[in-house]
């Protein structure tokens, strides 16, 4: 039977040793078969005279990469005690894993800002990157290429754009009231200053941004400086180039990294609240230009009726003033017969409705009589019969 091969070094166990397991039988073994176990094999562990086993070996070292203690000490490692993993291990892995942590990827569209110790240091571009880990250095990556929005004058629900009146309702330079919803477009220029020099830049949480800001305060500006009408109507195109290039002004002084690239009128009108007192302002501004109008045009036509009789007189005297010149010369070289002219103008003028001869001495005239006239057409007798009178001087 197996268990009577007891070949191999009977002598060579000795019982109670700790080591080979206590002896039973006259050659150390439960039947007598020395440190040999039963069926022949042989014994493990150095006893036996050959080299550890394998599968324990491997069986130990699994144990002792999963933190679970390493094996026995001594033969089969079924009584020894378990002990735990190296320090130099476990302070190899968390080395590793610590340093690890600094290493990082930047695509494209983003810009890596390095602080160490809270302070700034450099940015990192695109690519793989390594800085060195918490708490001596720390990163934020900020994306330099997307646009960022800001409505202001309203919130965006769904499709619908609710009004916020504290925003939207502005003052024009005429005292009129405007609604006004405008949207800005703007990106990251400079990483560094976006983060470090201008608190909340972009909007976040529900807070207010830097740029939602300036532009609400920019808008109000240029909408003071213009009246109604020209916001309503047609001068969307400008309020808008204004306002983007005060915006951008102001955010290069501030130094916050941003660069403006549109700002976008939604919607320019009057609040529904005054439309009706807007409407009758209209109407009265209306009534008030005719009226203007109308008395404009009659103060044109008095004006020109006024300067037509203006030049009438002035025409009139001085032709007069012609006129006696030129009589005044005509007199200087013959006096007399001036003065004969002059005398018989004014006569005519006198005596051009009276029924009368004049005769002057002077002229040698001989008076002649038409007889035949007074023959064949008698005087009546009640009418004294008139007689042609003399007269000279």
């Amino acid at each position: 039977m197996p268990w009577n091969d007891q070949s191999g070094g009977g002598s060579s166990g000795s019982g109670g040793d700790g080591k080979g397991g206590p002896s039973e039988g006259p050659n150390g073994g439960p039947w007598g078969g020395g440190p040999r176990r039963p069926w022949g094999q042989p014994p493990r562990g150095p006893q036996g005279g050959q080299g550890p086993d394998l599968e324990d070996l491997l069986r130990q070292w699994r144990e002792r990469l999963r933190m679970g203690g390493g094996g026995g000490g001594g033969g089969g490692g079924a009584g020894g005690g378990r002990r735990g993993p190296s320090w130099r291990v476990v302070a190899g892995v968390l080395l590793g894993g610590w340093l690890l942590s600094g290493a990082f990827t930047v695509n494209e569209t983003q810009q890596a800002v390095i602080t160490r110790f809270g302070a700034y240091d450099r940015t990192m571009g695109a690519g793989i990157h390594w800085h060195l880990p918490f708490p001596v250095e720390a990163r934020q990556v900020v994306n330099v290429t997307s646009q960022l929005f800001d409505e202001i004058g309203c919130r965006a629900q769904g499709e619908r754009c609710e009004d916020n009146a504290d925003e939207s309702l502005m003052i024009t330079g005429d005292r009129n009231i405007v609604q006004v919803h405008f949207r800005v477009s703007y990106r990251v220029s400079n990483a560094r200053n976006f983060l470090f020099n201008v608190r909340d830049p972009a909007a976040e949480n529900n807070r207010p941004s830097a740029v939602r800001q300036i532009a609400e305060s920019a808008m109000r500006q240029v909408i003071g400086r213009r009246n109604l009408e020209p916001v309503i109507t047609g001068e969307l195109g400008a309020v808008g180039q204004d306002v983007e290039q005060i915006i951008q002004q102001t955010l290069d002084e501030y130094e916050a990294g941003v660069q403006v690239i549109r700002v976008e009128i939604l919607n320019s009108s009057v609040p529904p609240e005054v439309i009706e007192a807007f409407n009758d302002v209209v109407r009265a501004r209306s009534d008030s230009e005719k009226a203007v109008n109308d008395a404009n045009r009659e103060t044109a036509q008095i004006l020109n009726a006024a300067q037509a009789y203006k030049e009438q007189i002035v025409r009139e005297a001085t032709g007069e003033a012609q006129r006696f010149t030129s009589v005044y010369d005509e007199y200087r070289l013959a006096p007399q017969v001036t003065r004969d002219r002059l005398y018989l103008e004014t006569m005519e003028r006198v005596y051009r409705t009276g029924n009368l001869v004049i005769l002057d001495q002077r002229g040698g005239a001989v008076p002649y009589l038409p007889l035949d006239n007074y023959l064949r057409r008698p005087a009546p007798a009640s009418q004294p019969q008139q007689q042609p009178q003399q007269g000279g001087r």
